[in-house]
């Protein structure tokens, strides 16, 4: 038991910029393919930059991911910039041909990471719900 609560504690995360989510208007497909691409591409940088952490969430008993809101776009590319060496991170531009009038900052992904690896500025963040 205490096993499988340990395999649960891997997360990835997608963290949302308020603009990108406002342009979305509502549109649940565009929203889905971002976050898959944050959880995707965070994934492919912790193989190539983090092996151990993309293996331990890999081997995990549950393919935990939490979406979550950034208090403004700034704050997030701030954010991005700070924590980047220390995390597998990526930063999800969409390119503009739906439904943003150009490329755009739509999300954060970080992870693999333990529940109590977060920082403490995710920790103060709100559900995407």
């Amino acid at each position: 038991m205490e096993h499988e609560q340990a395999q649960r504690e891997w997360r990835m995360v997608a963290i949302f910029s308020p603009i990108a989510l406002a342009a979305m208007k509502g549109n649940r497909g565009k929203l889905a393919a971002q976050a898959g691409h944050a959880y995707l591409h965070t994934f492919w940088d912790a193989e190539e930059r983090f092996p151990e952490r993309a293996l331990a969430y890999r081997n995990s008993a549950h393919a935990v991911k939490i979406a979550l809101l950034a208090p403004s776009d700034e704050w997030l590319n701030q954010w991005f910039t700070q924590q980047r060496q220390d995390w597998p991170m990526t930063q999800i531009i969409d390119a503009g041909f739906t439904c943003f009038e150009g490329p755009t900052l739509t999300c954060v992904g970080m992870g693999p990471l333990r529940k109590e690896e977060y920082p403490e500025d995710i920790k103060k963040l709100k559900l995407l719900l």
